[in-house]
């Protein structure tokens, strides 16, 4: 079995087994929602916190206090990535004329330290760090605006005989999520909360980009011109010229593409609201009737 499909497997055991722990008898946890912006930074992206190609995130998650300080919290974290040539300031980063973009999926567990004891203090920053499991499959669009996947299409080789040391990346793997937050409780029952995760991947493929260009003529003949147009974009330039000779050249087999120097990473930042499943004393008990509307006698 293939190394990081073994870490998918034990990633998603992991996390499949948790729920029954926080729900386990003890300390009621707590529920809650994640809102927020998702954002990725890799071979495509402008900046190394690339949020101006952030896009809107959600999320659901449930935590619970274990010992003391430290929480156990598993979740499951929604967004988009995207990255675009034509976003950068270096001109010959524009004129490679690549874009992506990918739907994410992240289903993680974290162990999370409270500076304080929010038990007294009602507030606490906190730090966390775990394991998450998560899909993506990019693609981009072709000048009639229609999805074009990229997987499929092997742009740098990935999964080719010509290539067998270039293998096919796999869209469900394993990352390790960390980061900082700040929470605040509202009432016994009602927590919020803002936080900044980042996930380190062990992929370099988020965005499709890594290495070098391919032989353009044993890409066409294993994957098709399909394959050939959007592995080598820079033809579709508004106002581009070609060659003197009157068509546009493919790069050269093992000229640059991408970096493989340093993985893809992908970032959670938003809101939280939880809410205490005792609120003080039991949800349905003393925490909901500090909701209820006051009663008022004749």
């Amino acid at each position: 079995m293939p190394y990081p499909v073994k870490r998918v497997l034990l990633g998603l055991f992991l996390l499949l087994s948790i729920p029954s722990v926080l729900l386990a008898q003890g300390t009621a946890p707590e529920v809650g929602i994640f809102g927020g912006i998702s954002t990725y930074n890799g071979d495509l992206s402008s900046s190394k916190f690339p949020f101006q190609q952030s896009h809107p995130a959600f999320g659901i998650f449930i935590r619970k206090s274990v010992y003391k300080g430290l929480s156990l919290r598993i979740g499951a974290s929604f967004g988009k990535m995207s990255g675009a040539d034509s976003l950068a300031s270096d001109s010959s980063v524009r004129l490679r004329n690549l874009d992506f973009q990918s739907n994410i999926t992240d289903v993680h567990l974290l162990a999370e330290y409270n500076f304080f004891d929010y038990s007294k203090t009602g507030f606490t920053p906190y730090v966390f760090v775990g394991i998450s499991v998560y899909h993506f499959d990019p693609y981009t669009k072709d000048t009639a605006g229609l999805r074009v996947y990229l997987p499929p299409l092997s742009t740098e080789g990935e999964g080719l005989e010509a290539y067998p040391d270039r293998k096919a990346y796999n869209l469900t793997q394993v990352s390790i999520p960390f980061g900082v937050g700040v929470k605040y409780a509202v009432s016994p029952v009602v927590n919020i909360g803002f936080e900044f995760r980042i996930n380190k991947t062990f992929t370099d493929y988020l965005d499709d980009v890594s290495t070098t260009y391919v032989d353009e003529n044993k890409l066409l003949a294993e994957r098709g011109p399909t394959a050939v147009q959007y592995a080598y974009r820079t033809d579709e330039l508004p106002g581009h010229k070609p060659d003197q000779t009157g068509v546009d050249t493919y790069p050269a087999e093992g000229t640059p593409r991408g970096s493989a120097a340093h993985k893809d990473w992908y970032y959670f930042t938003g809101l939280t609201i939880s809410f205490n499943l005792n609120g003080g004393n039991g949800l349905f008990g003393n925490g909901l009737k500090q909701l209820r509307c006051p009663v008022i006698r004749n």
